[in-house]
């Protein structure tokens, strides 16, 4: 009877040894996920279902404000002075000596190819002189302007600092996101400023919070004629960084900047010898 008892309670041990032993316990944790997830997807899927038609609802209504935008020529806003005036009331201007053009729908290297709308792109499709401030890397602002035609747009790519400069160097040496100060402040040559997307939109404190702002109505962004009136020559050659378009859209002339100006980003001295 005894050894009974002890071989009885000896294997009710050994039970309770191997249910809580690693790879018991892990199988317990499976049956138990398989018989969560069992009842999740309904709901999991529910909410999925919801939110979409959520963001397609959202598309929609903003779809239906949209007009027919009459043809307005931002692709020639070279030379024009972009006027930047920040909420303490400092004023920034710059002449665009750099732009490149997106054709919309039709351009496989625009986010509007092929009618493509997302709630990210819809300031593409507004009135011309619709802002759109967009993240590239996840941490750089690159900043559109809308223009003309379905889907199409303006990407400003320098400018050329004229007025409030310190402000301007002073936007540089900040960091975007916390407007805390870099280690080593950097004392910047003018014509290195704005002289691309990135460094453009954080001298001019250009966010992603501008975003469907329009140019043509916003007391904190504008375009002004540029009062200096001597001729200039405009480089007229292929856009940067868009290889995976294709080689055809690759190397469409889309992009212009005025030849010899210091604040334009990246010369294409291949273009630039037709001036020769």
């Amino acid at each position: 009877m005894k050894r009974t008892r002890a071989s009885t309670r000896i294997k009710k041990l050994n039970e309770q040894n191997e249910s809580e032993s690693p790879a018991a316990l892990e199988k317990e944790n499976e049956e138990k996920n398989v018989q969560k997830n069992e009842k999740a997807p309904k709901k999991v899927v529910k909410k999925i279902a919801a939110k979409t038609v959520e963001d397609l609802e959202s598309i929609k209504d903003e779809l239906q404000q949209l007009n027919d935008p009459p043809s307005t020529p931002w692709e020639k806003e070279i030379r024009k002075i972009l006027v930047r005036k920040l909420d303490d009331g400092t004023i920034l201007k710059g002449r665009i000596v750099e732009t490149e053009s997106y054709l919309g729908i039709v351009d496989k290297a625009s986010a509007t190819y092929q009618g493509k709308v997302t709630l990210r792109n819809i300031p593409m499709y507004m009135d011309p002189g619709t802002i759109f401030v967009y993240l590239t890397y996840g941490m750089y602002h690159c900043f559109n302007i809308s223009s003309g035609g379905e889907g199409s747009s303006v990407f400003l790519r320098a400018v050329e600092p004229l007025e409030g400069i310190d402000k301007m160097k002073e936007n540089r040496n900040f960091k975007s996101s916390s407007k805390a100060p870099k280690k080593a402040c950097k004392d910047f040559k003018v014509h290195d400023l704005c002289n691309g997307p990135s460094k453009l939109c954080m001298a001019l404190d250009i966010k992603k919070g501008h975003t469907k702002y329009s140019m043509c109505s916003w007391k904190g962004m504008w375009i002004e004629e540029d009062p200096k009136k001597e001729e200039i020559k405009i480089v007229n050659c292929s856009r940067i960084g868009i290889d995976s378009a294709g080689v055809e859209w690759a190397s469409k002339p889309l992009r212009f900047y005025i030849l010899g100006n210091e604040s334009v980003s990246k010369r294409d001295k291949k273009a630039e010898s037709s001036f020769l």
